[in-house]
């Protein structure tokens, strides 16, 4: 297994480990994410990152992103998944361009950056390992590429659980 095999296998896990790190957690190389799942996945020996639905849920949870996962092509429904304050991986069943020739068939998992009635921005992790911030897309090409969210979904915890919580540590 080297790093690589992350990127060529592992879009969805790309996307989580930049959602972690972006909510302030501390970095955590390709090698030591592989090495803390490979025992619960051990598919990943051959295609490290490669995960259904489920094992992202799984993952998704012991990260703290997420407590469900919603799967939905709706593009509104998306959308106010994000407004309140949900992630969302987008998977598309064609190659994230906007080009006027419909691209081959390829299933790639990104991150949705920024959405709103008319267009919407994703980052994208590629199998060559880079990754870039694509250019805002007109949701006519939502459509086009095939995309459907994964919305990960966080259990709200009542206020008066949170204030219980910080007045009883207080106490100890």
């Amino acid at each position: 297994m080297t790093e690589r095999d992350l990127d060529t296998y592992g879009a969805a896990c790309r996307c989580l480990l930049r959602l972690r790190e972006n909510e302030g957690s501390p970095y955590l190389s390709d090698g030591e994410f592989v090495a803390r799942y490979l025992p619960r996945f051990p598919a990943w020996s051959e295609h490290p990152g490669e995960v259904d639905e489920a094992g992202l849920l799984v993952i998704a949870k012991e990260l703290g992103l997420a407590d469900e996962i919603e799967a939905t092509r709706d593009y509104g429904r998306v959308l106010a998944a994000h407004r309140a304050g949900c992630s969302v991986l987008v998977r598309t069943a064609r190659a994230p361009r906007q080009a006027a020739a419909e691209a081959a068939p390829h299933e790639y998992t990104a991150l949705l950056v920024t959405i709103d009635e008319v267009r919407f921005r994703l980052w994208c992790p590629f199998v060559s390992g880079h990754s870039d911030l694509l250019p805002e897309a007109d949701r006519a090409w939502w459509d086009a590429w095939g995309a459907g969210g994964l919305v990960l979904r966080r259990r709200r915890v009542p206020r008066a659980a949170v204030a219980f919580a910080a007045s009883e540590k207080s106490r100890m």
